[in-house]
């Protein structure tokens, strides 16, 4: 086995076991939250672990929870993997909704094509938005995370504008919009339930993601930017094409996903503020290392989480803000660079020395 295959595998190792202990530190942690706050600790920590398989509605809840989430971790993912700290996830998320929202209002279509368009508008707009830091970033040297946060409430006032003066029902007690029509309803996919064909959309965008990204020279063009963006201008690449195209891409996908939350689970639109969909994303890019293949796992686990706490939170009145905590845990242990930094470094030297042995016995000289 050569030494590259070699390092790669033992890098993959230690970024599995790197996550894992991340996982198990934040899951312990909200253990002992629980064992310390809650009246009904037992009860407490049983609705976490096994109440989101108590029943078919609860599990449904987790497949609708996890719809929205894994579209935007990849959208995170293709972002993140041209070293763009793009945090438009949010704001595009937040305005996808807003768009679907009044072309359905705005249009008379048949059933089937209406949701299709709806989304598929949204996509084009907030793809249209998300180039803005990109530009930013390419034309003046801005941060794009600077930018891209400040978008997001631009994105938010401007769509609760729209709602507000031009789509409200006066006939609501808050601000929300005019029911959508039927027309413009995503089919559901389990009868009952909220889970949606926007289920299926997920699957299918999980697969063409990955192909995108490790099977096209597009993809290959966004990965090596973001690995280094000098020899990637010195192999020809159009650095400017790609970090532009790639923001493209994932806030495209962001404001599909908003649209499609908006439109297979709500009769109308209700969101007075950012829903925290885009973080999601960001906290699913890390936890998947920007590989699409992990994101429906990454998104499992934490649609998993949100969704125990929600039902303990209702059946024992713990609150439920630890989530968000438990959440930060991990990611500071996952992106700590000196967490387990020296394990490595003895796997390493372990690793090396073998291979110095290996080659030694086969009365080669060894340059390690």
């Amino acid at each position: 086995m050569s030494k590259k295959m070699t390092q790669e595998k033992l890098n993959r190792e230690f970024t599995v076991l790197r996550t894992g202990l991340a996982i198990g530190i934040g899951v312990l942690l909200s253990v002992i939250i629980i064992l310390l706050v809650s009246d009904e600790p037992l009860l407490s920590i049983q609705y976490l672990v096994f109440g989101p398989l108590m029943s078919l509605n609860n599990f449904c809840s987790l497949l609708t929870m996890w719809i929205p989430i894994v579209i935007t971790g990849l959208a995170v993912c293709i972002m993140f993997s041209a070293n763009q700290f793009n945090l438009f996830g949010e704001g595009a998320f937040f305005f996808g909704g807003v768009i679907a929202t009044a072309v359905a209002l705005s249009t008379n279509l048949p059933a089937g094509i209406h949701p299709v368009v709806c989304v598929l508008v949204a996509a084009v707009v907030c793809a249209g938005i998300g180039v803005i830091p990109a530009l930013m970033r390419y034309k003046l040297d801005a941060s794009e995370m600077v930018g891209s946060m400040l978008l997001n409430y631009a994105c938010m006032n401007f769509g609760l504008f729209i709602i507000t003066y031009y789509f409200r029902d006066p006939s609501a007690g808050s601000v929300a919009s005019l029911k959508l029509p039927k027309t413009a309803r995503i089919a559901s996919l389990i009868p009952g339930s909220d889970v949606h064909m926007g289920f299926i959309v997920a699957v299918i965008l999980v697969i063409l993601t990955y192909i995108f990204m490790y099977k096209t020279r597009w993809g290959y063009e966004i990965r090596l930017v973001g690995q280094n963006s000098r020899f990637a201008k010195y192999a020809g690449v159009s650095i400017g094409f790609v970090l532009v195209s790639s923001q493209m891409i994932g806030s495209a996908l962001c404001g599909a996903a908003g649209a499609m939350e908006v439109l297979g689970v709500y009769r109308r639109f209700s969101w007075t503020g950012l829903t925290n969909h885009g973080w999601d994303g960001v906290t699913l890019g890390i936890l998947a290392g920007r590989n699409p293949k992990y994101i429906p796992l990454a998104a499992l686990f934490l649609a998993y989480l949100r969704k125990g706490a929600d039902l303990m939170s209702m059946k024992t009145g713990m609150q439920t803000d630890f989530v968000s905590i438990i959440q930060a845990v991990i990611l500071v242990f996952i992106l700590a660079e000196s967490f387990l930094a020296k394990y490595k470094q003895k796997r390493t030297c372990q690793l090396s020395k073998q291979l110095e042995e290996e080659h030694e016995e086969k009365g080669g000289a060894y340059c390690g």
